[in-house]
């Protein structure tokens, strides 16, 4: 089996990748070792994200539309954010751009990517326990933060991976809590280094989760933490709170301030989560790129990681010092104290933060500015923070 782009990972990313280098008139087959049941936990867009990573919002896969995003302290003080959300149906989500991509002329392939071996100028993958082989001209790895392609072709692509926030996520139920309207980001010790959420989807449903840094992967301490604190503090919102159902849960990792590392080898490209490119809509337009310059490569018949790097140049003028900035603010928010944290909450307590989206592009980069000493406002730190 042959083809000019081979795409390993059906994640946004890769659905990206594949839709784009189809469109650029290459041969693109997606392999994935599961397309009717995905496992991809992120939940939450905003439009400002959306617009900055240049996605279009569609209405077949929002199941609930939000007015913004509420910051909590430890102590429960908050600053809210105006900035229009949605909590998405993720498989509908998925559907939607994996059709698409079929739509766009990839091919659909079920099987497990065993190595990447380079041959000449092309790629041999074996798909599963078969003896089938898919050659390909390039390879793209978008399987995910584990990226098992790319470090068996010898790339590191994250810069920082041991700086990978590991997640819990649960789904809820309990009457009216998914009614609510903001998104809650909380940060502080009950989810060191990153945060803590609290995502409502509509009626009785919504989703808990931390992601927590420098802890290992492990954080089912901090969510139980999380969860009393969230409970006490919707006590007087909600009868019998503590006997809210837990649904279902989910494991994983946030690649939030890796850095991408190696990208590109010869006939070889990785993006979105693998990449360190975190966010959804930041990571579908990193997929984007990276299958553009892959259909591009093959037109002009090479494929190899001088060609390829145009991949990582457009990227990084797109967004490497934002991504550089975030990772400013975290390490910030790593090593702020609790009292900290509400220190900074309370002197804006009960005020709403307006923002246009050239507005949060400035505060951007003054909040990183800030953060790489000391914020000197929550604001600062949480616009760096809130893309992802």
């Amino acid at each position: 089996m042959k083809c000019d782009v081979l795409v390993i990972g059906a994640s946004a990313a890769g659905l990206c990748a594949a839709t784009a280098a189809a469109n650029g008139d290459a041969g693109v087959i997606l392999l994935d070792k599961d397309f009717d049941h995905p496992k991809h936990t992120a939940n939450t867009l905003f439009d400002g994200m959306a617009a900055r990573a240049g996605l279009q919002i569609d209405d077949c896969y929002v199941q609930r539309e939000l007015d913004g995003m509420r910051i909590i302290s430890p102590a429960g003080h908050g600053v809210t954010i105006p900035a229009r959300g949605y909590f998405i149906d993720r498989q509908r989500f998925d559907r939607h751009y994996l059709d698409i991509a079929e739509k766009s002329g990839v091919m659909l392939l079920s099987g497990e990517a065993q190595n990447a071996k380079l041959d000449g100028s092309r790629r041999t993958v074996m798909t599963g326990s078969s003896t089938e082989e898919i050659d390909a001209r390039i390879v793209v790895d978008a399987s995910g933060i584990k990226a098992v392609p790319a470090r068996q072709a010898g790339l590191q692509p994250m810069r920082h991976p041991e700086d990978i926030a590991w997640a819990m996520e649960v789904e809820v139920e309990h009457p009216g809590l998914g009614d609510e309207m903001f998104f809650q980001y909380w940060i502080g010790s009950m989810a060191p280094g990153w945060k803590a959420t609290f995502s409502p989807a509509g009626g009785e449903r919504a989703t808990l989760g931390v992601f927590v840094r420098g802890h290992g992967q492990n954080v089912q301490s901090f969510f139980r933490s999380f969860l009393q604190k969230f409970k006490a503090y919707k006590a007087q919102e909600y009868k019998d709170i503590e006997e809210m159902k837990i649904l279902s849960v989910t494991r994983g990792g946030d690649p939030i301030c890796v850095l991408p590392g190696q990208i590109v080898a010869d006939s070889f490209m990785v993006t979105g989560g693998a990449a360190g490119q975190s966010g959804l809509a930041y990571g579908m337009r990193a997929g984007t790129i990276c299958g553009s310059v892959a259909a591009e490569a093959t037109a002009e018949g090479d494929v190899s990681s001088r060609s390829l790097s145009d991949y990582g140049r457009q990227w990084n003028s797109e967004f490497f010092w934002e991504y550089c900035m975030g990772r400013a603010a975290l390490e910030t928010l790593q090593n702020l104290k609790d009292e900290e944290v509400d220190r900074l909450c309370r002197s804006l307590s009960g005020k709403t933060l307006i923002s246009d989206g050239s507005f949060l592009k400035k505060a951007a980069y003054s909040g990183a500015k800030v953060a790489l000493a000391r914020p000197s406002t929550i604001f600062d730190l949480v616009m760096n923070l809130a893309r992802s």
